[in-house]
């Protein structure tokens, strides 16, 4: 039930910044408000562009996350396996709409001459390896980071940390350790969303890719100044503002409705 009804309500509800960081993959000179407002400039609705593709598979993605997890994790008997288990399915489950949805959102906000012919929907493709990696990032935040961080705020407010969480501490969790998950995963979400808006990258073949991909990441994240040391952008803390925005708000949202769920379910079932 959550994954089927808390999946796509969550994943529909934030397409806006999603798009955001899709738009942001081919753009390194705009502020974090510009962009959004990139997003918007057709209007309201024009944020939602490409979201009923996603949130249909966010049914079996967030049932992947929820109860596939932990399948996993009684198979594995540990979180990292489980974890890659995890993302490799959800990935191959999501690769094709994820992709359908950043392609949609770039020809609508792209001049002509900058558009990509929309493919149609597959299980592998350009960017596959980059989308497995930052689901990996991205889902271990609620599932391995958020016990802990949850535990740090419930001392931290004078409680026994080692006592019952309660859901104040329990919601902040998750919504921190999203947070990070979401600075971490940054880098592969830009270069998935890079390699499935860029036309050379989607007709290059592999390594011809992953030379793109690694000047992409040089040319977009790094700066060498006047004396030719190296520094990093302003572009990646818009970027990772960007990202962590859109994953705290996600999956916290989405554990909430898991946690609701499964207590309604144990009072009535």
């Amino acid at each position: 039930l959550a994954g089927g009804f808390g999946g796509p309500l969550v994943i529909g509800a934030f397409t806006p910044l999603r798009s955001a960081c899709t738009l942001a993959a081919q753009d390194a000179t705009s502020s974090a408000r510009q962009i959004m407002g990139r997003v918007f400039g057709m209007g309201l609705r024009s944020g939602w562009t490409g979201a009923l593709t996603p949130a249909a598979a966010a049914t079996l993605q967030f049932t992947m996350l929820g109860p596939g997890y932990h399948l996993y994790l009684g198979m594995f008997g540990n979180a990292a396996p489980a974890l890659v288990a995890c993302a490799l399915t959800e990935t191959v489950m999501t690769y094709g709409p994820t992709a359908h949805n950043a392609q949609l959102m770039h020809n609508k906000a792209s001049a002509v001459r900058d558009r990509v012919c929309v493919r149609k929907l597959m299980l592998v493709g350009p960017g596959f390896t980059s989308l497995l990696l930052r689901n990996c990032f991205a889902n271990a935040g609620i599932r391995v980071f958020s016990e802990p961080l949850a535990h740090t705020l419930q001392g931290a407010v004078g409680a026994d940390a080692n006592g019952a969480i309660s859901s104040f501490s329990r919601m902040g969790g998750d919504f921190l350790a999203s947070l990070f998950c979401g600075a971490l995963s940054m880098p592969f979400n830009q270069t998935f969303n890079f390699q499935v808006t860029n036309a050379s990258c989607l007709a290059g073949t592999t390594m011809e890719r992953s030379g793109m991909a690694l000047r992409y990441l040089k040319s977009q994240y790094l700066v060498t100044t006047a004396n030719g040391s190296v520094r990093l952008s302003r572009t990646m803390m818009r970027d990772a503002l960007l990202r962590s925005s859109y994953v705290g708000c996600l999956y916290c949202s989405y554990a909430l409705i898991e946690r609701f769920t499964l207590r309604f379910a144990n009072k009535w079932w």
